[in-house]
């Protein structure tokens, strides 16, 4: 739940406060959420940056206020493709005055780790130049990618023949879903493409990662690789 009273001049007001901040930003900043929060500008500047995000991604507000959004984050899909850059998707449909559905990326943390995480993006009122800020509300993903010693761990096993033959086929459906996991489509992706609910393709990627062995949705892709399914 948000907690917190806009200040009495109109947030869009470009006026600064003695120490710089505009009075939007500085309201922005009092935003609170159960899940990590951070804003950006219209300049992919990271504004706010919430305790729960620091506590997510292990980087203080400190050390990443001010920076571009992008370098702090470089996410990518679970499949590998970049998501953060410069003037992704997200800033370009907010410039347009349009939301951008929530989505799933593999950020790194502070300390370098991978962390899968779903972001929604909610518009704020336009600051300087008419663009609107961004408030990402994140919580961790759903998919988890393997981590080193799970990657090793796996290579280990197709290199001594430690893989098993399927127990079952898959499904014509669950083939169709491990193309679109290999091609790092998300959850809502996958719903959307094959017109099926979200529970119903979560219940598809889990038989997928089931029937191969799979810890994950990144070592599914593998063994199916391994199994001619790809």
């Amino acid at each position: 739940m948000i907690r917190s009273t806009p200040p009495k001049r109109s947030p869009s007001s470009e006026a600064t406060t003695p120490d710089g901040e505009t009075p939007l930003v500085d309201w922005l900043r009092r935003f609170r959420s159960a899940e990590a929060l951070y804003v950006s500008d219209g300049r992919q500047r990271i504004v706010a940056w919430s305790p729960e995000a620091e506590a997510l991604f292990g980087r203080s507000a400190a050390e990443v206020l001010g920076r571009p959004c992008y370098e702090v984050m470089a996410g990518r899909e679970p499949g590998g493709h970049p998501v953060c850059r410069r003037n992704c998707r997200v800033v370009t449909n907010a410039r347009r005055g349009r939301p951008t559905a929530s989505y799933e990326i593999v950020a790194r943390r502070g300390d370098g780790e991978a962390v899968t995480v779903r972001s929604t993006i909610i518009l704020a009122p336009p600051g300087s130049g008419g663009t609107p800020f961004l408030l990402h509300l994140v919580h961790p993903g759903e998919a988890a990618p393997v981590s080193a010693r799970g990657s090793e761990r796996l290579r280990h096993r197709l290199t001594e023949g430690d893989v098993p033959p399927l127990p079952q086929p898959l499904s014509r459906r669950e083939l169709e879903v491990l193309r679109l996991l290999a091609s790092g489509r998300t959850t809502v992706e996958i719903a959307d493409l094959l017109g099926i609910s979200r529970f119903t393709a979560r219940n598809h990627i889990a038989a997928v990662q089931r029937k191969l062995g799979a810890r994950s949705r990144v070592e599914a892709v593998v063994l199916a690789a391994h199994h001619h399914l790809l």
